[in-house]
């Protein structure tokens, strides 16, 4: 076992031995997502799994690690059941050391897969995950590292955030959330030389989250025309999980309330529509579904979405200078939607080599 393992303790060992197990069954994963609602701080999900199981079929899957002496198995199983039905996840699993039938047996009439203390024993003498990948410990470690990542724009704070995001929706309105902390990492790996480094893993990490999310909203646009599609992504882009007309909805009642309630309302509320409009205008949203609704790039997104996972968590850094021609693409329509020159970003990631 390496000293990499060594230094985390029962719980994040297990839970990255479990992360390890699930790559290696072809799941995208991330580990420790946190579930908020409404504000609120409510439990972190230990391990969130995505698949794409055919062109118009998606699973999202929870994990609930427990490796502890007295694992309360049976509470478990309905703490992950409440947990999946308040995300609207796919399915739900236990990993328990608890190792009787019953326990498999209760969780098999709930609907929830219970990987038991049999299994956990096999895996816990798998090869250490952590000789490759750097845990969720190391790589917010990496963070840290930077003194000033908490007054420079919260660094450790926009990845939990964009965390937490996979558990609330994989929607247009995430996505449009990952894109404004996806451009802050992209502009902070230019900006900061010392730092480029862990910039662009947390780049990496956001981006695999846009494109598991963009994965995850074509299942609904599979059998559009490329046109239609690329109008429906861009829509989506352009004003959020609503759309134009959700959009208009909400700024008519708003602004109705103003022209009622307000001194000079029509003029105001005349000003803040053209506001608006403009605004919206100035999205070059086109980019994105130009792109996105192209066959060949809708089928690598999920694989895309690993890689660019990978690039995040590899022990040795290894830039996106050597990716697949899918990620660098993807990376590339980015970096144009977020209006960053493609030199300036790749001269300053030579200047890092």
């Amino acid at each position: 076992m390496s000293k990499s393992q060594q230094a985390l303790s029962k719980g994040p060992k297990m839970e990255e031995l479990l992360r390890s197990y699930f790559l290696k069954a072809g799941y995208y994963v991330v580990r420790g997502v946190p579930f908020v609602y409404e504000g609120f701080d409510v439990t972190d999900i230990d391990l969130w799994l995505y698949s794409r199981t055919s062109s118009v079929s998606r699973e999202v899957a929870l994990v609930d690690a427990k490796n502890k002496k007295t694992p309360q198995a049976i509470e478990r199983i309905f703490w992950v059941q409440g947990l999946r039905i308040a995300t609207k996840a796919t399915n739900a699993i236990v990993a328990t050391t608890e190792k009787r039938q019953e326990v498999k047996d209760f969780g098999r009439d709930l609907g929830v897969l219970v990987l038991d203390g049999s299994f956990l024993g096999k895996l816990a003498h798998a090869d250490d995950p952590n000789a490759t990948r750097l845990s969720d410990e190391e790589f917010f470690a990496r963070i840290n590292e930077y003194s000033l990542s908490k007054l420079d724009g919260d660094w450790r704070g926009r990845i939990v955030l964009s965390k937490s995001l996979l558990a609330k929706s994989l929607s247009f309105d995430s996505c449009n959330e990952w894109l404004g902390q996806g451009r802050f990492f992209a502009e902070q790996s230019i900006t900061k030389g010392t730092q480029r480094e862990t910039a662009l893993r947390c780049l990496y990490l956001v981006c695999s989250f846009i494109a598991i999310a963009v994965d995850y909203c074509m299942k609904e646009l599979s059998f559009h025309e490329q046109s239609e599609r690329s109008a429906l992504i861009k829509d989506g882009f352009t004003y959020g999980s609503r759309g134009s007309s959700g959009l208009k909805k909400v700024l008519n009642v708003a602004m109705g309330l103003v022209e009622e309630h307000a001194n000079d309302g029509p003029a105001i509320s005349r000003q803040v529509r053209t506001s608006v409009e403009k605004q919206l205008a100035q999205l070059n949203t086109s980019i994105l579904g130009d792109f996105f609704s192209k066959n060949d790039v809708a089928r690598t997104l999920f694989t895309v979405a690993k890689e660019f996972e990978q690039l995040a968590m590899a022990r040795e850094f290894a830039s996106h200078g050597a990716a697949s021609i899918e990620l660098r693409s993807t990376l590339f329509c980015l970096l144009d939607y977020w209006g960053i020159d493609r030199v300036m970003f790749s001269e300053a990631l030579e200047a890092k080599s």
